[in-house]
């Protein structure tokens, strides 16, 4: 898939409360005569266009509040393919900005939310660049392979010629499941695997048998503090009954 034209349409956005958002339209033509319109924020998609299915397509974690924003997009992105690239493609000229070497993805397995026994969530699996753009993605619980509720977003474009994409798994998590995200690429010498299971819940306070466990000890020291007070005062006052007593017969002896 080589790189015909691309476009950049960047804009700075300000809100008002002074914060600076980057808002950018990314346009690719291929050979294999494809068009991708991608909507950016911050440098991270958040949507695309799909031509195939005629709509706009969300990719960030959250739904949009508003879906006359992808409406608009996707107006937008019709029109730039059918005026603006066709007009000016053949005005193009092909840079080569692809890798020299082939490039392993880096991969990472996430939830969309703090997982919850038995509550609908989202595995995502972020594969980050990699190159050429081209991998198999599976996933599997408890080594089985499953086929329904996955999502994979379209590829994205870095900055260093690489691609990502977002891979997702719709699970309702179970604590005896295993979730597995297994990417193959040509430059892994193998499947690059990433587990997934539920966490356990954190146990109990132990704060209660400290306490109780602190008290016995307290009262048991107190029993040996008594027992040997009692046993010091009972060695002193033999002694002193017995010095008592020697004091007593010597004095007799001498009377």
């Amino acid at each position: 898939m080589d790189l015909s034209l691309v476009s950049l349409l960047v804009f700075i956005v300000c809100s008002a409360q002074t914060a600076v958002h980057e808002v950018s339209m990314f346009y690719g033509c291929f050979d294999s005569a494809d068009c991708q319109v991608q909507f950016h924020l911050d440098g991270d998609q958040i949507a695309y266009a799909d031509f195939k299915e005629q709509r706009a397509v969300w990719t960030a974690a959250l739904i949009p509040e508003q879906v006359e924003v992808l409406e608009g997009f996707y107006v937008l992105a019709v029109v730039s393919r059918d005026r603006l690239y066709k007009r000016y493609l053949h005005e193009a000229e092909q840079i080569e900005t692809s890798p020299s070497e082939d490039k392993a993805p880096t991969v990472f397995l996430y939830p969309m939310e703090e997982a919850e026994e038995g509550k609908d969530n989202t595995l995502f699996c972020y594969i980050s660049h990699y190159y050429p753009p081209s991998i198999n993605v599976t996933w599997t619980i408890n080594g089985v392979e499953v086929m329904e509720g996955r999502t994979l977003s379209n590829l994205l474009p870095e900055q260093d010629g690489t691609f990502s994409q977002l891979a997702g798994l719709s699970v309702r998590p179970q604590p005896d499941q295993v979730l597995e995200c297994s990417v193959k690429h040509r430059a892994l010498s193998q499947p690059a695997v990433r587990t997934w299971v539920l966490p356990g819940k954190p146990a109990g306070s132990a704060a209660p048998v400290c306490l109780v466990l602190g008290l016995v000890c307290l009262f048991l020291g107190i029993i040996i503090f008594i027992i040997s007070a009692h046993d010091s005062l009972r060695c002193q006052l033999s002694s002193y009954w017995q010095t008592a007593y020697l004091r007593v017969a010597g004095l007799n002896q001498q009377t």
